[in-house]
């Protein structure tokens, strides 16, 4: 899970991380390494600033193929999206 780290995730996160989730979403987190990458990199280019809670919340999401997890939030206005998320990122379960 270190390749986390260099998406901007602190070591005391990926920690949580590797506690946290059952063994099997940890397994597909680390096969899918280059699809949730891509995707933490999404949300990252268009500015949301609270990704690694998004990520914690929703890590599930971030297993989407890049082009269904870009559609979903491409469908949006970006500025609007930004704000909701920065408010209340327990929105992305409704997107």
């Amino acid at each position: 899970m270190m390749y986390l780290k260099d998406l901007g995730f602190d070591d005391k996160t990926i920690e949580i991380i590797e506690k946290e989730l059952p063994e099997n979403a940890l397994s597909a987190l680390k096969s899918e390494k280059e699809t949730v990458s891509t995707n933490i990199s999404c949300l990252i280019e268009l500015g949301v600033e609270n990704y690694v809670d998004a990520f914690l919340r929703f890590y599930n999401m971030f297993l989407l193929d890049t082009a269904t997890f870009d559609e979903i939030f491409s469908k949006y206005d970006r500025e609007d999206l930004i704000a909701k998320l920065e408010k209340n990122v327990a929105i992305m379960e409704y997107l």
